[in-house]
């Protein structure tokens, strides 16, 4: 495949549920509590999660994600999740829960991300990273992953700009960190509104990646793919 005659330069790719698997929220949170000693079942520590992304709404504190400093927007975000467990509020606890937090995560990169991000080098495209994680949060999953970060020329996270997707800044940014315009960027994603829209938005052409299943009958209107080899049907 001989780049120069490729419309796409450029591809960039959301990280989870696209690149890698990342364990949910509360399987991560139970199991760092339970290192700590404290005996939470999953059962309570879902709704209780749940609560907190309500407050953090509803008080203000979500619209800062992205804008405060990682480990005090998720400091705060643990301590409101102990909270609501009617744990006793321990500032020293919620920090402890943040610095553990990997070291109780599964990540795993999907078998076709490797093959497909060392093809795509080979061929002389450009790669990017485009997630709604804080820049911390996708280094480390890339480290646990194997993904290497060298492997993107961009990698743009929350608290890059102090904005996530879907705004257009997050995407134009990285578009002119690349030095491609957006009709020869190719993005993939497995959120329609922040991935497939959002890129789609400012220009880019968007790929739905399938690696669960979506329930709407809106996923038939878009491009979709069940395997990251299948974009390279996409580069003219």
């Amino acid at each position: 495949m001989d780049v120069r005659h490729l419309k796409i330069k450029a591809v960039l790719f959301d990280l989870g549920n696209t690149l890698v698997k990342v364990w949910v929220t509360e399987v991560v949170f139970h199991r760092v509590l339970s290192s700590l000693g404290i005996t939470k079942s999953l059962e309570e520590i879902k709704p209780a999660i749940v609560k907190t992304e309500l407050d953090f709404k509803n008080l203000g504190y979500r619209s800062m994600y992205g804008k405060l400093p990682y480990e005090e927007y998720w400091s705060k975000w643990n301590s409101f999740v102990l909270k609501n467990l009617d744990v006793p509020e321990n500032e020293r606890l919620a920090e402890m829960i943040q610095a553990k937090w990997y070291d109780h995560t599964e990540c795993e990169a999907y078998p076709d991300a490797h093959e497909t991000i060392h093809k795509l080098k080979q061929t002389g495209l450009k790669t990017g990273l485009v997630s709604t994680g804080y820049e911390e949060d996708i280094h480390a999953i890339l480290e646990r992953s194997g993904l290497k970060r060298e492997l993107f020329e961009v990698i743009v996270g929350a608290n890059t700009i102090g904005r996530e997707k879907p705004h257009p800044a997050v995407f134009r940014y990285a578009l002119k960190s690349l030095g491609v315009k957006s009709q020869e960027a190719l993005f993939v994603g497995d959120v329609i509104d922040a991935d497939y829209r959002g890129a789609e938005n400012v220009g880019m052409k968007a790929i739905l990646i399938r690696r669960r299943r979506v329930n709407t009958n809106e996923v038939d209107e878009l491009r979709t793919i069940t395997s990251l080899q299948e974009i390279f049907a996409y580069m003219n």
